[in-house]
C-alpha cells in the first residue's frame, strides 16, 4: 500500500470532539425547526403525512449530512416532502418534492428557487452544482434552494422556520382553490 494514513489528523480528538458537538447542536436545530410544525398541521396540508423525521448520515459525495423531513410521503404522483438538507462542507438547502399531478400547478413564489432536472431527485451534487437538463421526463417534480446560515442557533432556527412557513402558506392558498 503506497497511501500513507494521515495519522496525525487521525489522532486529532480535539478535531474530532469538535465536529461532532457541530452535529450534535444542528442536529436539534433541525429538530426544533421541525417541532415548530405540528404533526396535526401537517395531516391539514397533506392528508397522507407521516409527520417529521430527522435523520443523518455519513457519505453524502463524501461528506456527512443531516435531513428534516415533513409530510413524508414521497410518492412522485400525488405525494408532497419539505426537506431540509444540511450538508457539511456544502451548504443547507431547502427541497419541495411535490407530486407532478396534484402539484402540477404550485410553483414556490419565492424566486430563488429552481427546479430540479435531475434524473433522481437524490441526487444532490447534480442538482445543486450542475442541474443540466436531462434528455428523459423526470418523473418527479421538485424545488430546491439554498438557505442561509448564522452562527447563532436561535436566528438559525428563525431563518429555517421562516422560510418552511412561506412554503405551507403558499401550499395551503393553493390547495384551497376550488379546482385542487
Amino acid at each position: 500500500m503506497k497511501d500513507a494514513l494521515d495519522l496525525d489528523l487521525w489522532k486529532d480528538e480535539l478535531l474530532f470532539r469538535k465536529q461532532n458537538k457541530l452535529k450534535s447542536q444542528l442536529k436539534n436545530l433541525l429538530g426544533e425547526v421541525g417541532n415548530k410544525f405540528p404533526n396535526k398541521k401537517l395531516q391539514l396540508l397533506h392528508h397522507a403525512s407521516k409527520g417529521k423525521k430527522v435523520s443523518q448520515g455519513y457519505e453524502l459525495d463524501g461528506l456527512p449530512y443531516q435531513v428534516l423531513d415533513l409530510i413524508r410521503d414521497f410518492d412522485f404522483e400525488t405525494g408532497l416532502n419539505i426537506r431540509i438538507l444540511n450538508w457539511y462542507g456544502k451548504g443547507a438547502y431547502l427541497l419541495l418534492l411535490c407530486g407532478k399531478e396534484k402539484f402540477r400547478r404550485w410553483a414556490p413564489e419565492d424566486s430563488h428557487y429552481k427546479k430540479s432536472k435531475t434524473l433522481s431527485p437524490w441526487d444532490y451534487p447534480a442538482m445543486f452544482f450542475e442541474n443540466q437538463a436531462v434528455a428523459a421526463e423526470l418523473n418527479y417534480s421538485q424545488w430546491f434552494k439554498e438557505l442561509p446560515i448564522a452562527s447563532e442557533s436561535a436566528e438559525l432556527l428563525r431563518l429555517w422556520s421562516e422560510e418552511i412557513k412561506k412554503v405551507i402558506l403558499s401550499l395551503e392558498a393553493f390547495l384551497a382553490l376550488p379546482e385542487n
